[in-house]
């Protein structure tokens, strides 16, 4: 029957609650992080914590679509495959993951590089948030969007480390990311204000992940094949096209903060629609093989009557 069981001494759900509580904290990590760069850029000029603020809610809309859903998803079959001991199977799922993230989170990178003014001038220029703040917004996001592969890397990674049930290590490594990061966001607050603080957390974020890698590979042996390696390489080719050509676009159409919220939103939508077509086609031309995965997987999805 289906009724309430608080068996809380039951072995499996000791074994649950000890892998359970490091993992949450861990996942903590990145919030601290944001947590002690809102803190010192209270002793900044007024608008550094709001600068902060909507910077990291654009980087968000990344990280919650694709890195997260990612990691999610691939922790079950990491998991199936470190329970059988299927080392090698287990490296190619890994790798295969990080591949695809990566391929979604590079060309975002360049994206919101070269789209970082237009973008956060759309979403949030009106009423008291003027130019000023569109470009000291714009500021702080692309020092964010410098560790937007960190970020989604970090999701599949630590999925792995769970998968073997090794919660702790994670943990540990995340801890010393983030002395790195108050380290940082101290020596850089200074001179680059908040920018200093937004690339202090990208730093750290980016140490996680090399570390995390590096331990991973003393437990599983080496997982970034030349597979890996030639896959990235068509992903940075292909976004810096995307990139040039947005680039040429919006100085082309006259981009300009001052023009009308509709016509700059139509500007961005241009820009955004023309750059998706150049790095699709690029990734077909180079060979991407995760262009194909994720196109498959798409048309799997769609109704039959829309294809």
């Amino acid at each position: 029957k289906l009724r309430p069981d608080f068996k809380f001494s039951h072995p499996g759900v000791r074994k649950i609650g000890i892998l359970m509580l490091p993992a949450v904290f861990g996942s903590a990590v990145y919030q601290l992080n944001i947590f002690v760069g809102t803190l010192l850029a209270s002793f900044l000029p007024t608008g550094s914590v709001s600068y902060l603020y909507y910077a990291d809610r654009v980087v968000q809309l990344p990280l919650g679509v694709f890195a997260i859903a990612v990691g999610t998803a691939a922790l079950p079959t990491l998991s199936q495959y470190a329970a059988l001991k299927d080392y090698e199977e287990l490296k190619r799922t890994l790798s295969f993951s990080l591949r695809i993230i990566l391929f979604v989170t590079i060309p975002c990178m360049i994206a919101l590089f070269v789209l970082r003014v237009p973008i956060i001038s759309v979403l949030f220029q009106h009423g008291k948030f003027d130019t000023f703040s569109t470009a000291r917004t714009a500021d702080a996001l692309f020092f964010y969007a410098v560790g937007l592969w960190a970020f989604s890397g970090v999701k599949v990674i630590v999925s792995a480390f769970y998968a073997l049930k090794d919660t702790a290590t994670p943990v540990k490594i995340a801890f010393c990311a983030f002395i790195v990061n108050v380290i940082a966001s101290l020596l850089l607050m200074g001179p680059l204000a908040h920018g200093g603080l937004a690339l202090a957390i990208s730093i750290a974020s980016s140490v996680n992940v090399v570390v995390l890698c590096l331990v991973l590979r003393r437990k599983i042996g080496s997982f970034l094949d030349r597979e890996f390696t030639v896959s990235i390489i068509r992903c940075l080719l292909a976004s810096i096209v995307m990139g040039g050509l947005m680039a040429g676009l919006l100085f082309l159409m006259g981009w300009d903060v001052n023009n009308p919220l509709s016509a700059r939103l139509a500007m961005l939508v241009a820009t955004i629609l023309t750059g998706m077509a150049a790095f699709i086609f690029s990734s077909l031309v180079l060979g991407s093989v995760e262009m194909k995965v994720l196109s498959d997987r798409i048309l799997k999805i769609l109704p039959k009557r829309t294809r």
